[in-house]
């Protein structure tokens, strides 16, 4: 069923808040299939009492409680996440539970780049570790702050998406894949990254720019992460620094500002996250 049948069908009451939030009120006889484009949250949900389902595509909430629902629809991208944030802290233990696995997925990560380094010398795992902790300060998911440490490991090891999916399960999977150029373009660069630099990076800003929001913040966090360490080695180092990177400082400029472009684009878009806006002010001052 589409949610808007089953609002139409079961919700009597509607309000509409001054904070673009709108809420339907309603009950129903029978067990609610999930609808289309929501997906059930098991981990907050105590069943049979309650059961709770939410839309990134809609940014909805569906909540059922002794056969009462609630519908929550967001205009905004901010109130979406923060109720998200609430039903959590109110009914789930989702964070408490998985976030100790940081330390595992640490240390597979870790071991998986340990002859990797950044261009400025220092190790690799670096920069994943700051990638979670961008995460982490956004009150991001637990999948989504795994993903963090993990989003270079396809890339850039030998470790491939089927080991991810394996250890880790589906959803960080996916995000790990969302965010990891496919391996046809990976080959045509023959080892040579500087080869298809351009070909990739249009690849990676068409497919962010149609992602979701939760795609778009891990890439975002990603970026920033990097964007940082190039500040902070410019004035270190000079801007001879620019000579070990695959393409020139001007083509690098027209990447970073066409990735804040696609992570402001469409109804997905997290301009109002504190990753978009410190990257934002990053690329305003190293360009």
């Amino acid at each position: 069923m589409k949610i808007r049948e089953l609002i139409a069908r079961n919700c009597d009451k509607t309000e509409k808040k001054g904070n673009g939030i709108t809420i339907y009120r309603g009950k129903v006889s029978e067990p609610i299939e999930t609808p289309e484009y929501f997906a059930y949250l098991d981990f907050l949900s105590d069943e049979p009492s309650r059961k709770i389902w939410h839309s990134d595509d809609y940014r909805m909430f569906l909540i059922e409680i002794d056969g009462e629902i609630t519908i929550y629809e967001h205009v905004r991208l901010a109130n979406y996440r923060i109720q998200s944030l609430e039903l959590q802290e109110k009914y789930g233990e989702k964070k408490k539970k998985t976030l100790p696995e940081l330390a595992e997925v640490f240390e597979f990560v870790s071991n998986a780049h340990k002859n990797d380094t950044r261009k400025s010398g220092t190790p690799y795992i670096s920069h994943p570790m700051d990638v979670a902790s961008i995460l982490l300060k956004e009150n991001a998911s637990a999948d989504l702050i795994l993903a963090g440490l993990l989003h270079d490991i396809v890339e850039d090891t030998d470790i491939d998406i089927a080991t991810v999916l394996r250890r880790y399960g589906q959803q960080v999977a996916d995000y790990v894949d969302a965010v990891t150029e496919p391996e046809e373009l990976r080959r045509a660069a023959n080892g040579n990254k500087a080869e298809n630099w351009k070909d990739r990076k249009e690849y990676t800003i068409r497919k962010i720019g149609r992602a979701n929001s939760e795609v778009k913040l891990l890439s975002c966090a990603d970026k920033l992460a990097n964007i940082r360490d190039l500040i902070s080695d410019i004035r270190i180092e000079g801007e001879g620094f620019w000579d070990k990177f695959n393409a020139p400082k001007e083509d690098q400029e027209w990447y970073y500002r066409s990735m804040l472009e696609a992570f402001a684009t469409g109804p997905q878009n997290i301009k109002e996250t504190r990753a978009y806006l410190d990257f934002k002010e990053c690329v305003e001052k190293l360009f």
